[in-house]
């Protein structure tokens, strides 16, 4: 039912889902608090489930039946955001909080008949940038299919004690305390004490920690030892070194590509400086754009030669 990536990053809460969704949606909780410190992996998690419960076939991960594929798009009518820059009136020109104006048009949707089963999921958003590296990151882990990385202009948060105001909660409380039948709250913090506990206790509550993978990027690792102070004449000799071993453990250029792109991907996470986190952006770029020249046809020697300049900063 979930999809892959989701079972994969979080097995524990998604076997007891998995256990819900196959036993009776009626049941299915009213309200949920996702905590933990990736967001995006929290909006996923709630996408998916509402996915499978609006699912008009047997709720399979590649499933293209109109819902499934409305929810991967983000068109879904019934699955809506909520934040700051999201499900607002043209009227609303709150900028900083999510207003009363919202929360009453939640009270209003709630009131109508609704054949689908209802997502509101609550977030934290900025308009600020999402930058290439993080959109890779986030790629890197969404669901097959999901086509609703934040356009850039804005990006997620996790709820704080600024996002709402008093008045809005005692109204959204409301909704959250008797909503319709087929109707899902979610709300994504860092931490459920970010939430009023009256919100909090009538909701179930479940942690979904940062998943730890355990790659092996040794043999990367050796070919970039002095990265990132790569110097031109170091950039040829790894160039050919990463060709050579592409020959000797007969596997693909593209695939090498990847592996690089998985290393940096990582060493992006723990980027202790700005000067480190700005160079591996912008090599981040260079990787992808180099698997695009691969697959254009251009040459492997002139492809890796072309990166490991870029690296060394030779060439821009």
């Amino acid at each position: 039912m979930l999809a892959t990536k989701i079972i994969q990053k979080f097995p524990f809460i998604s076997n007891y889902f998995s256990l819900l969704l196959e036993s009776n949606t009626k049941k299915f909780p009213q309200s949920i608090v996702f905590e933990g410190l990736d967001v995006y992996a929290q909006c996923f998690f709630a996408l998916e489930l509402a996915r499978v419960l609006n699912c008009l076939e047997a709720g399979d991960e590649n499933c293209q039946c109109l819902n499934c594929r409305w929810i991967r798009e983000g068109k879904h009518p019934a699955v809506n955001f909520v934040s700051q820059l999201h499900f607002k009136e043209q009227n609303d020109d709150s900028k900083t909080v999510i207003s009363v104006a919202q929360v009453k048009n939640i009270e209003k949707s709630l009131r109508e008949k609704s054949d689908y089963h209802r997502f509101f999921i609550f977030f934290d958003a900025k308009q600020t940038p999402l930058d290439d590296a993080k959109r890779l990151l986030l790629n890197n882990y969404s669901p097959e299919g999901y086509d609703i990385c934040p356009d850039e202009n804005w990006t997620m948060g996790h709820l704080n004690q600024k996002t709402f105001s008093p008045l809005t909660l005692n109204i959204l409380l409301k909704c959250v305390e008797e909503p319709p039948e087929r109707t899902t709250f979610v709300f994504l913090t860092k931490n459920r004490s970010d939430l009023i506990n009256t919100i909090v206790s009538r909701s179930q509550c479940f942690k979904l920690p940062v998943a730890v993978q355990k790659v092996d990027f040794a043999q990367i690792n050796s070919f970039f030892e002095n990265y990132p102070n790569i110097t031109l004449q170091e950039a040829f000799l790894i160039s050919e070194n990463l060709q050579n071993y592409i020959k000797e453990n007969e596997i693909s250029a593209d695939c090498v590509l990847d592996s690089i792109l998985a290393y940096f991907l990582y060493k992006l996470k723990h980027a202790f400086d700005n000067q480190n986190y700005s160079k591996l952006q912008n090599d981040i770029k260079y990787v992808s754009e180099a698997k695009m020249h691969l697959a254009s046809s251009i040459l492997e020697k002139t492809v890796f030669d072309t990166l490991l300049l870029k690296f060394a900063g030779s060439v821009k």
